[in-house]
């Protein structure tokens, strides 16, 4: 009775796989297996034949006492197609790199068998996952790769996240690999930001993702300067290095695999719908320095922060009307218009932190600035930029500097305490909204506010 659960412990751990893995792969109860291990339970065939299919050995290794583990590696059940598959790249890559490109046996063997068996291997849902593999188009690649795309998130290694095998150039090992692609941020920061805001993205991720420390490798070399090399090292998130002398076992690549996929379908599950622009949008807030309205005191203390130190900004080069941002999905699916701490920090310095409603009004020295503290306030509210379609709501020139007693006074303070300043501040601003193309009347202003015109 204690045989199969002895040489079932010996097996899984010669081959660096986790009880609980192998429980929820063959789907049998964690506890059941345990058990089995212990000795206090006799497994049933069908958990018999679970296991034997799953580390592909004969059945008659759990029950034969002579056979060794040793015999397994002789009798060539180590290594099975994945295995070999990972082994025929890297042996012949490098030589069949020097041969044509077009009709390659290795390239189509890449582009198709590997596909396939990685698939099988995964037992992954076709419907779900799309798997890839290129060694170039046209010609052949630096780095080639296998890739693991949930289909509601990507289909391309340009976007989106994925999980991809990335081999190094010079074919001494591979990475698995949980990767982002760059386009999204070279396209909306350039090339040379884009790569400083793609690492700050895989930060983000990291810390909301959490892997067992034999997955956290934070950082790749592919031994390449070519730029798809660089944006990979760049983009990577988490993963686990394989040297070409010292290949993983079939079952270490399974398990390896397994739970970097959990960990890649945590992503798409923060992702909660949104596409990959609005995902990262959301994530890359704060880096951005923008905040939402649910953000206020954060939103504040940076304003603050920002302005420290610097002479305003030239925004009276600026004040013409300008188009209105894109709103930011956040995690509940709601769209919110973000708001800048620069345009903040600039009102801060006009005011030169004293309050716009009554520049008598003392407070206290800021840490942030050694000046009075004072505090930024959307004189027209930025949830009531659908009401202005044409332009962005978020500008210095609507951006008032109070008092933080004012400022508490303007949200929450009585009708007959509100209207006096809201009056007063409309003289005093409505010149510079209309400026940047924000044209406001008195009567709005009051629907805005909750003024009661009883």
């Amino acid at each position: 009775m204690g045989i199969f659960g002895e040489k079932l412990k010996e097996l899984r751990e010669s081959r660096k796989v986790d009880l609980r893995d192998l429980a929820r792969v063959i789907k049998v109860d964690h506890t059941v297996l345990h058990k089995i291990e212990d000795g206090a339970q006799r497994p049933d065939m069908e958990t018999l034949e679970k296991v034997v299919d799953y580390f592909d050995v004969p059945a008659d290794y759990f029950i034969n006492q002579t056979l060794k583990l040793e015999d397994l590696k002789i009798m060539n059940f180590e290594q099975g197609d994945l295995s070999h598959a990972f082994k025929r790249v890297l042996d012949e890559y490098l030589d069949e790199k020097e041969k044509s490109f077009k009709g390659n046996d290795l390239g189509n063997f890449v582009r198709n068998d590997f596909v396939k068996i990685l698939n099988e291997t995964m037992s992954l849902d076709e419907g779900k996952y799309y798997v890839g593999g290129s060694v170039g188009q046209g010609a052949w690649a630096t780095i080639p790769w296998i890739s693991c795309f949930d289909r509601s998130v990507s289909k391309s290694a340009t976007k989106g996240y994925y999980l991809v095998y990335l081999f190094k150039e010079d074919m001494s090992g591979f990475y698995l690999s949980l990767n982002q692609g760059y386009t999204y941020f070279r396209e909306k920061y350039g090339a040379k930001e884009g790569r400083i805001k793609i690492q700050h993205t895989a930060n983000l991720i990291r810390s909301k993702v959490a892997v067992s420390a034999e997955y956290n490798l934070t950082h790749i070399d592919l031994g390449s300067d070519r730029d798809l090399a660089i944006g990979y090292e760049k983009g990577h998130i988490y993963g686990k290095y394989y040297d070409t002398s010292n290949l993983p076992s079939e079952n270490e690549l399974i398990s390896d695999f397994i739970v970097l996929l959990e960990s890649y379908q945590k992503i798409v599950t923060f992702m909660n719908g949104r596409s990959v622009k609005e995902f990262n949008d959301y994530l890359l807030l704060q880096d951005d320095l923008k905040f939402l309205e649910i953000d206020e005191e954060n939103y504040q203390a940076k304003a603050n922060e920002i302005a420290n130190g610097h002479i305003m900004s030239l925004f009276e080069q600026e004040e013409e009307p300008r188009p209105p941002k894109d709103p930011v999905v956040d995690e509940g699916g709601r769209k919110r218009y973000p708001r800048s701490a620069k345009e903040a920090a600039d009102a801060l310095l006009r005011a030169n932190y004293t309050c716009e409603f009554d520049a008598k009004h003392e407070t206290f020295t800021g840490k942030a600035t050694n000046h009075q503290y004072a505090e930024a306030h959307h004189f027209i509210g930025i949830s009531h930029h659908k009401k202005f379609p044409e332009v962005d709501l978020d500008r210095a020139a609507n951006i008032v500097c109070l008092c933080p007693t004012c400022h508490r006074k303007i949200h929450h303070g009585v009708d007959e305490v509100r209207l006096p300043m809201i009056e007063t501040l409309y003289q005093k601003i409505n010149e510079r909204l209309e400026k940047v193309g924000i044209e406001v009347t008195l009567t709005q202003l009051k629907e805005f506010y909750g003024i009661s015109t009883m």
